[in-house]
């Protein structure tokens, strides 16, 4: 009696496995490929033997695109470039232009010039970027490495109400480099994006770029610079003409290393719509679902009620 009654439990037991209903198997989370922007402020820091030469604290701005193939892996692979001033200084100048007759000066023309001096600072590099996973902050490590290209250059403009030697609508007369050099430059850094919402984060960083030599003129150089105009005012006024042969500068390059830090502090920002907002929606219940049903049990549409 009792072996029967083991044997009629042991059946009903089967029986009410056998009509569990099957979970299917969720299926296997997608990992998607990401596109990051970021615009930020850029300060650079000069080091060694680039601080002790140069009394410039350039400042600018930086972007960079950095792409991630799969979220499931937390390396990045980008670029960018960055732009910096490292000082300049203006210098107004009138030239004076003799209008003659024979060997005798019947008029004046004085002619107000203003010269521009800048130094300047392109930086282009590409990056591998291993950057942690997370909603509201990612930690990221950089390394980068491109190259520096400083120059100095000159512009004159014509300030007269006549425009005696302007080429283009705001009075630039000429355009002259001084000196310039190009140069590698490499190294790391860190940083993180912050959330501020679901397509914008704060974006922090420190990059510390080893660079190498070059030539340059220095922010203390340019703004002592004084102007000297090798024109003839009386054919050059004449003629129109002003070429980046009437600017003559004396003073000699400084030369060093170009270690710098770059401090930035700006936003970053997804560049492909896959924006936080899209990647946790979630799907929203059918209308022809009934969410109070079993999910072993068919839906059926209720029946109108006819009765009045």
């Amino acid at each position: 009696m009792i072996r029967i009654f083991s044997l009629i439990i042991l059946a009903c037991s089967s029986v009410l496995v056998v009509a569990q209903p099957v979970n299917k198997t969720k299926p296997a989370p997608k990992y998607r490929s990401t596109t990051y922007g970021d615009f930020s402020a850029n300060l650079g820091i000069p080091m060694y033997s680039f601080a002790e030469t140069s009394s410039s604290t350039p400042f600018g701005l930086n972007f960079n695109i950095i792409h991630q193939p799969t979220s499931r892996v937390p390396v990045l692979f980008g670029g960018g470039f960055a732009y910096l001033h490292a000082g300049g200084n203006r210098v107004n100048r009138v030239l004076t232009a003799n209008i003659t007759a024979g060997n005798i000066i019947i008029d004046q023309l004085s002619i107000p010039l203003e010269f521009r001096m800048n130094n300047h600072i392109i930086n282009t590099h590409g990056l591998v970027r291993f950057q942690a996973p997370g909603k509201y902050f990612k930690p990221y490590l950089d390394i980068v490495g491109g190259f520096n290209y400083l120059w100095t250059g000159t512009a004159v403009y014509d300030r007269s109400p006549e425009g005696f030697f302007a080429t283009e609508d705001n009075g630039l007369i000429t355009r002259k480099t001084q000196e310039s050099s190009f140069t590698w430059a490499a190294g790391f850094g860190a940083g993180a994006f912050i959330y501020l919402n679901s397509d914008l984060f704060l974006n922090i960083n420190a990059t510390y770029m080893g660079g190498g030599w070059a030539k340059y003129y220095d922010r203390n150089q340019v703004s002592n610079w004084d102007v000297q105009l090798n024109v003839n005012g009386s054919s050059d006024v004449q003629s129109g003409s002003l070429g980046d042969d009437a600017l003559n500068v004396s003073a000699f390059p400084k030369n060093s290393r170009t270690d710098m830090i770059y401090a930035q502090i700006g936003v970053g920002f997804y560049l492909d719509g896959n924006s936080g907002s899209n990647s946790n929606q979630k799907a929203s219940p059918s209308n022809n679902v009934n969410p109070n049903r079993n999910g072993t049990q068919p839906y059926r549409q209720p029946r109108p009620n006819n009765k009045r």
